[in-house]
Protein backbone atom coordinates (compact mmCIF):
# COMPACT_ATOMS: atom_id res chain seq x y z
CA UNK A 1 0.00 0.00 0.00
CA UNK A 2 1.26 3.47 -0.76
CA UNK A 3 1.40 6.03 1.79
CA UNK A 4 1.51 3.45 4.85
CA UNK A 5 3.16 6.25 6.49
CA UNK A 6 0.62 8.57 6.57
CA UNK A 7 -2.06 5.88 7.30
CA UNK A 8 -0.09 5.34 10.06
CA UNK A 9 0.23 8.73 11.23
CA UNK A 10 -3.54 9.32 11.04
CA UNK A 11 -4.18 5.89 13.22
CA UNK A 12 -1.89 7.92 15.97
CA UNK A 13 -3.75 10.61 15.96
CA UNK A 14 -7.10 9.14 16.34
CA UNK A 15 -5.46 6.95 19.21
CA UNK A 16 -3.84 9.67 20.91
CA UNK A 17 -7.15 12.26 20.49
CA UNK A 18 -9.09 8.69 23.00
CA UNK A 19 -6.26 8.86 25.05
CA UNK A 20 -6.65 12.58 25.50
CA UNK A 21 -9.87 12.36 26.28
CA UNK A 22 -9.46 9.38 28.81
CA UNK A 23 -6.79 12.20 30.67
CA UNK A 24 -8.45 15.42 30.35
CA UNK A 25 -11.59 13.78 31.58
CA UNK A 26 -9.69 11.88 34.28
CA UNK A 27 -7.82 15.51 35.58
CA UNK A 28 -10.83 17.65 35.02
CA UNK A 29 -12.67 15.44 37.53
CA UNK A 30 -9.61 15.28 40.06
CA UNK A 31 -9.81 19.22 39.38
CA UNK A 32 -13.29 19.40 40.14
CA UNK A 33 -12.78 17.52 43.59
CA UNK A 34 -9.82 19.23 44.79
CA UNK A 35 -11.11 22.56 44.09
CA UNK A 36 -11.96 24.97 47.12
CA UNK A 37 -15.26 26.16 46.37
CA UNK A 38 -18.36 24.62 44.71
CA UNK A 39 -18.54 27.43 41.64
CA UNK A 40 -14.80 26.64 41.26
CA UNK A 41 -15.78 23.08 40.92
CA UNK A 42 -18.44 23.32 38.67
CA UNK A 43 -15.72 25.68 36.51
CA UNK A 44 -12.91 23.86 36.49
CA UNK A 45 -14.99 20.14 35.71
CA UNK A 46 -17.03 22.39 32.42
CA UNK A 47 -14.01 23.89 31.37
CA UNK A 48 -12.02 20.75 31.40
CA UNK A 49 -14.73 19.03 29.51
CA UNK A 50 -14.68 21.77 26.80
CA UNK A 51 -10.79 21.95 26.42
CA UNK A 52 -10.70 18.18 26.31
CA UNK A 53 -13.38 18.20 23.74
CA UNK A 54 -11.83 20.93 21.84
CA UNK A 55 -8.29 19.00 21.74
CA UNK A 56 -10.39 15.64 20.73
CA UNK A 57 -12.28 17.25 17.94
CA UNK A 58 -8.90 18.73 16.34
CA UNK A 59 -7.01 15.80 16.78
CA UNK A 60 -9.75 13.43 14.85
CA UNK A 61 -10.28 16.25 12.65
CA UNK A 62 -6.45 15.68 11.64
CA UNK A 63 -6.71 12.19 11.33
CA UNK A 64 -9.77 12.25 8.93
CA UNK A 65 -8.03 14.65 6.51
CA UNK A 66 -5.16 12.86 6.41
CA UNK A 67 -7.19 9.78 5.67
CA UNK A 68 -9.22 12.08 2.79
CA UNK A 69 -6.03 12.80 1.24
CA UNK A 70 -5.17 9.52 1.00
CA UNK A 71 -8.34 8.61 -0.75
CA UNK A 72 -8.41 12.15 -3.41
CA UNK A 73 -5.05 10.63 -3.93
CA UNK A 74 -5.42 7.29 -5.01
CA UNK A 75 -9.12 7.87 -7.13
CA UNK A 76 -7.49 10.82 -8.92
CA UNK A 77 -4.94 8.46 -9.65
CA UNK A 78 -6.90 5.89 -11.02
CA UNK A 79 -9.04 8.66 -12.99
CA UNK A 80 -5.69 9.62 -14.50
CA UNK A 81 -5.28 6.34 -15.79
CA UNK A 82 -8.52 6.24 -16.94
CA UNK A 83 -8.27 8.94 -19.25
CA UNK A 84 -4.70 8.39 -20.48
CA UNK A 85 -6.26 4.72 -21.23
CA UNK A 86 -9.86 6.35 -23.51
CA UNK A 87 -7.44 9.19 -25.00
CA UNK A 88 -5.31 6.32 -26.47
CA UNK A 89 -7.80 4.74 -27.90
Amino acid sequence: MKYQTLTIIAASFKVLAWVVVAIGAFSSILLAIRASTFSASIYFLVGGFLVTAIIFLMMLTNSKIIHLFIDMKEDLSKLAKLVKKSVKD
